[in-house]
């Protein structure tokens, strides 16, 4: 865990470090709970500027941090990795003092701030920022090639955030309310970043400098550097509620043919789609923007990183173009409240894959994608645990960053057992009363179509969706979330047949009382079967004229599927030992 110091233990150590540390391995994880320091202020500006040395495979440059007093300050504290070098650190009246350790910055402030007040400091530094091994599963810098040899530079930082480039307040409670964003590069590369281009001044040294603007909230992770020989194609698109979206992909040189044929075949139509869903693009007044990245992907706000290759899935479209979009809505604009909220993010961007493929394929693809989903959910832990866990801890499950096992997070089941729940919630909730929650979850109004960007963002927790469909229905849906979200074994439904007829009953639950409905097909006919606690009685009925839940709207375990200790023992089994 990080440190926490206090004011008084600050003023205690020396006046400014003249030591530059180093950083240890586990202090670069992104989102562990607020510190003392941390809850002190609010972050309403960042300034950002980078010289990006290429060659050098480094940066140097500047933060500049605007913030307001949540309490009486007389200390800035600031995540930042102890790779960099501190080349200074001052406000407008001149020079401040700090300190530092391998994943803090403290800045002594020149006179106390009251609640309220607004402050910047300005935070000087350079280095050779921390390399991505696997981006963007391991977070970092990107520092490749494209295919004909020129640079081409990315970040991705989603566990690790931002203090692994630039000194700020790393958790989703610290999103800047704006940001300026000034990045220089050699004369024939573009940097490409979030929110609208303001300018591009040319430098007289064979260089050139991008200002990048955002006025939204912007997750901080979420906040984007790619550098290479890129080709802009461009074009725009009328939302749902009359904004004119440009439409931009950076793409390498070497790409511009096929990149321009998923620009013209999925971008508008993707968008499309996700409007009618949910609701209007919330970005639209800055771009909907891809950058092409020599990794995989990631979710950054109005320039999404694609590394997809142009490859379209068996349910006929790009599925990392369209779950990246999908983070605009779920994770942009409805960001989780703590990392332990972070299948609201990752369910919600898989839950809308099948969506799509019915919409692309049919019914058919639905099915089979929903099932191929089934499969691979551990129901190991819950997916929205209590306790709040490092992005790591929560993503890795079994295995901490370093492939160390935790056995805490529940990984993977973020996507898939978070999709199969919204599946289900569905079912009990109906449709339109289903669809209507989603709204209100990111909206905040059940009838978005009316809202001009940008879209206000909001925070989300398990807990407020919780209550949010309750509302919708009229009926409190604790039993729900608390089997699926908080716990993490699956339900296991039990059928037999009893002298009175069909007996259904849901255990593995333990004590709670779970009135989970299920379908029941009977005769050729389906018909949802409600439960008195945790049974129900199909009157008359016997098994062998009964097929239950025939289309897989329910979530259980079913007896085909092993269970959490069934596949940790197989793949210990199957674990050579050293």
């Amino acid at each position: 865990m990080l440190r926490t110091l206090t004011i008084i233990s600050l003023l205690a150590l020396a006046s400014c470090a003249t030591v530059d540390v180093k950083r240890s391995e586990s202090t670069t994880d992104s989102s562990r709970p607020l510190t003392e320091g941390l809850q002190s202020y609010d972050v309403e500006h960042y300034t950002l500027r980078n010289d990006i040395l290429i060659d050098e495979e480094s940066i140097a440059g500047s933060s500049a941090i605007r913030f307001r007093a949540l309490r009486d300050m007389t200390v800035l504290e600031l995540d930042f990795d102890g790779l960099f070098t501190i080349d200074g650190i001052e406000d407008d009246a001149g020079t401040l003092d700090y300190t530092r350790d391998e994943a803090k910055l403290y800045v002594n402030l020149r006179a106390p701030l009251a609640v309220g007040d607004s402050h910047t400091v300005t935070v000087r530094y350079h280095g050779v920022p921390l390399e991505a091994e696997r981006a963007p599963w391991d977070g970092g810098f990107v520092w490749s090639k494209t295919p004909a040899g020129k640079p081409w530079v990315a970040t991705a930082m989603q566990g690790e955030g931002c203090d692994i480039w630039w000194p700020c307040k790393d958790h989703p409670a610290g999103e800047p309310s704006s940001m300026d964003l000034y990045f220089t590069v050699p004369n024939d590369l573009t940097a490409a970043s979030n929110g609208v281009l303001v300018d591009t001044r040319d430098e007289g040294n064979g260089r050139r400098t991008f200002h990048w603007r955002t006025d939204v909230p912007t997750n901080t992770y979420g906040v984007a550097l790619n550098v290479a020989p890129y080709v802009l194609i461009e074009d725009s698109y009328t939302s749902s509620n009359g904004t004119e979206i440009p439409l931009m992909f950076w793409a390498i040189e070497d790409h511009e043919e096929d990149a321009r044929a998923l620009f013209e075949g999925e971008f508008a139509k993707v968008l499309e789609f996700f409007e009618h869903k949910v609701g209007p693009y919330p970005w639209g007044q800055e771009k909907l923007g891809v950058a092409e990245t020599p990794h995989l992907g990631m979710e950054h706000q109005t320039i999404n990183a694609y590394g997809n290759e142009f490859r379209r899935g068996d349910y006929g479209f790009d599925w990392l173009f369209h779950h990246e979009l999908a983070h605009e809505w779920f994770g942009n604009v409805m960001t989780h409240t703590t990392v332990s909220d972070m299948w609201l993010h990752e369910g919600f961007g898989a839950f809308m894959q099948p969506e799509y493929a019915r919409e692309v394929i049919g019914d058919a693809a639905f099915h089979a994608a929903m099932y191929n989903s089934y499969l691979k959910i551990n129901a190991c832990n819950p997916i929205a645990p209590r306790e709040e866990f490092s992005a790591d801890e929560l993503y890795f499950d079994e295995r901490t960053g370093k492939g160390e096992r935790s056995g805490k997070g529940p990984a993977g089941d973020i996507y898939t057992k978070g999709m199969w729940l919204l599946h289900s919630l569905r079912y009990v909730m109906g449709e339109d009363a289903f669809w209507r929650a989603v709204r209100r979850l990111v909206y905040d109004t059940a009838n978005p179509a009316a809202l001009t960007a940008p879209i206000t963002p909001r925070f989300r927790s398990t807990d407020d969706y919780l209550r949010i469909a309750s509302e919708e229905i009229d009926t409190d849906l604790s039993w729900f979330f608390e089997v699926y979200a908080r716990r993490g074994p699956l339900p296991v439904l039990d059928v037999s047949e009893t002298d009175d007829g069909l007996l259904l009953q849901w255990t593995n639950v333990g004590d709670l009382v779970f009135p989970m409905p299920v379908p029941v097909r009977v005769d050729n006919r389906l018909r949802r079967v409600e439960f008195d606690g945790n049974r129900a009685l199909l009157a008359g009925v016997r098994q062998s004229d009964a097929q239950v839940d025939p289309f897989m709207q329910v979530l259980r375990k079913l007896p085909s599927v092993p269970t959490c200790e069934e596949r940790r023992e197989e793949e210990a089994a199957n674990t050579p030992h050293r």
